[in-house]
């Protein structure tokens, strides 16, 4: 499923447009929890990205800024597609991104000389979630297709009462929406009866609070739900075993929905940006990561 790319969407980041500074380097993924014992930084910089990220890189940001009284650093969502856009358009310094680089993304930016570094920040599952009072007790992805195309409406139909099926998907833009159609949907659309909504929070509210409802979140945006929601094991083809969104589960990719969170800068980073991602991939930020929901690198790297 092709991924929006968010230009003309930039102004609900609360950004403006700056000339880019091409920084024409290789790029890779890499570790580091070298700032965890590293002299203060001081400067500014700006994250802007996806509204799955931005709770917890808000929470890592806090952090780093206490223990560098001098730096600022500004964490913005808008969804991955215009956290991306802005990047590549130098109006922030990383981008968050819930999901991998588009085509288009990697073509622009090969146009403009600019090679990016993707930084792998943490795993994650995306969650398929129903109200509590649902009793089916796993699903399969052409179910999921089923629910999310339209063409299943009825939760008889999946084993469950017989009641109408109030599917909730996030806005496009969104990274967890591009994943979900990329690995669920495929070349089919939404149906027209799926509701959009802006974050994962407000899928996790909606569901917890309507019988019938079904939808998809972060971890993150799971455990926070705690059990207001259930979650629902998956399986690829109804010949296989469910599989619930556990860390080992998502970290050896048996969840059909594992995927990574980046970080992405123009070139390699450097300064306060540099510093605050090596703190995020550091042992204090991986830590906080983890509290949130989410499967540390560090562990993945085992």
């Amino acid at each position: 499923m092709q991924t929006g790319f968010g230009f003309g969407s930039l102004a609900r980041l609360g950004l403006y447009a700056a000339p880019i500074g091409l920084a024409v380097l290789a790029g890779a993924h890499y570790f580091s929890d070298r700032l965890d014992t590293a002299a203060a930084q001081t400067g500014s910089v700006q994250v802007a990205g996806s509204e799955t990220m931005r709770p917890v890189v808000t929470t890592c940001a806090e952090d780093f800024m206490t223990r560098n009284p001098q730096a600022d650093v500004i964490v913005k969502g808008g969804g991955s597609g215009d956290g991306i856009a802005a990047l590549l358009h130098g109006i922030v310094d990383i981008g968050m991104a819930s999901r991998d680089l588009s085509r288009r993304e990697r073509d622009f930016a090969a146009s403009q000389g600019i090679v990016l570094t993707v930084t792998g920040l943490a795993l994650d599952g995306v969650t398929i979630i129903v109200n509590r009072a649902s009793t089916v007790v796993a699903l399969d992805i052409g179910q999921l297709r089923g629910v999310f195309t339209g063409k299943l409406r009825n939760w008889r139909d999946l084993g469950g009462a017989d009641a109408e099926i109030l599917a909730l998907a996030r806005a496009p833009g969104s990274g967890t929406a591009a994943m979900f159609g990329d690995h669920v949907l495929g070349d089919e659309p939404y149906g027209v009866s799926v509701r959009r909504l802006p974050t994962n929070e407000a899928i996790v509210a909606e569901v917890a609070a309507l019988p019938g409802t079904i939808g998809y979140a972060d971890l993150g945006a799971t455990k926070g739900a705690g059990d207001r929601v259930k979650v629902v094991p998956l399986r690829i083809d109804a010949e296989q075993p469910p599989v619930a969104p556990t860390p080992d589960a998502v970290r050896s990719g048996d969840y059909p929905l594992a995927r990574t969170l980046n970080l992405g800068t123009a070139g390699n980073p450097a300064g306060v940006a540099k510093a605050f991602i090596d703190f995020c991939s550091g042992a204090n930020g991986q830590a906080l990561l983890q509290r949130a929901g989410y499967v540390g690198m560090q562990l993945a790297a085992k």
